[in-house]
């Protein structure tokens, strides 16, 4: 995520952001420590932002929310009161409030999940930069150079996160310092392990090639273990999907057809419309919910 991005869903530009008073940052102050893990979070997703101003920037972008809400239900009051009424007010002060709240609660752990998000892009393309690093070790090619080329290489966020640990280098610091850097920010524990493992064999003066091979070998096996544990999850789920996709719905409206013959009454369109929405949204449901198991080593 680029430094100048501003968060998803958040009203408030991040640049200006750092305009604020610090007569105003009381406010941001108590909202991160609310929300201790803030600071790490915003480092780890790549927010070059201060927490207080973060939080800061949050209630603003939530108040912002509130306010556009309550007239969403001063609307739907009026249509549905014809008028202005205490009913029509009580709307207003609930969706007003509760889309303040909501906000104010997702602009504050959005880091978390941005960080969580930037970690699963380093784990998929992880183990083939490390196997390039490898390679690249075993043939006499230095660990900065290596790093170099693999930072300036294709691997997404692991290039990305690469090129951080040259830049720190080539700034004075030592490649054991840069890389503790690495592994206190990233949020991929794989990769964490994995530079801990390296600082520890470069202190110890052991072969960087063997600490690497091991760690390539295990990673392998955690990620076929990975791809098993879904294949075995996913045969449940497609049965699951099934029923719910074609046996409830065909039921439902077999069970409602002789229902209304014994009572005497009919079943329109609208039920059947009604059971079908619901399946639909039951499937997007679920297909979106496989594909959130999918395991971070697959593309």
């Amino acid at each position: 995520m680029d430094k100048q991005t501003t968060p998803v869903m958040m009203l408030f530009p991040i640049d200006k952001a750092q305009n604020f008073s610090d007569k105003y940052l009381f406010l941001g102050k108590f909202l991160s420590k609310l929300v201790f893990s803030l600071k790490y979070d915003l480092q780890k997703a790549e927010i070059g932002l201060d927490a207080e101003r973060y939080c800061l920037a949050s209630l603003v972008s939530a108040t912002i929310y509130g306010f556009l809400f309550m007239f969403v239900g001063l609307a739907f009051g009026t249509i549905i009161s014809k008028g202005i009424t205490p009913f029509t007010l009580t709307l207003v002060f609930v969706f007003g409030f509760g889309s303040f709240i909501s906000m104010l609660i997702f602009h504050l752990i959005y880091p978390k999940l941005a960080a969580v998000q930037i970690a699963g892009l380093v784990d998929q393309e992880l183990l083939f930069a490390l196997r390039t690093m490898l390679i690249q070790l075993s043939s006499g090619i230095s660990l900065f150079e290596s790093m170099k080329g693999i930072s300036k290489s294709t691997y997404g966020q692991v290039s990305t996160e690469f090129a951080m640990v040259v830049r720190d280098v080539n700034s004075g610091m030592s490649e054991t310092e840069a890389l503790e850097k690495l592994a206190f920010k990233t949020k991929s524990e794989v990769l964490k392990k994995t530079i801990w493992q390296v600082i520890t064999t470069m202190r110890s003066g052991g072969s960087i090639v063997n600490a690497l091979s091991s760690q390539v070998d295990a990673l392998v096996a955690q990620q076929v273990d990975a791809i098993k544990a879904y294949a075995a999850e996913l045969t449940l789920w497609t049965l699951v999907y099934l029923i719910i996709a074609a046996a409830l719905p065909s039921l439902g409206i077999t069970f409602l057809v002789i229902a209304s013959s014994i009572g005497g009454s009919g079943i329109g369109p609208e039920a059947v419309t009604l059971i079908v929405m619901l399946s639909l949204t039951v499937q997007v449901a679920m297909i979106l919910l496989i594909r959130s198991k999918v395991p971070k080593v697959v593309k």
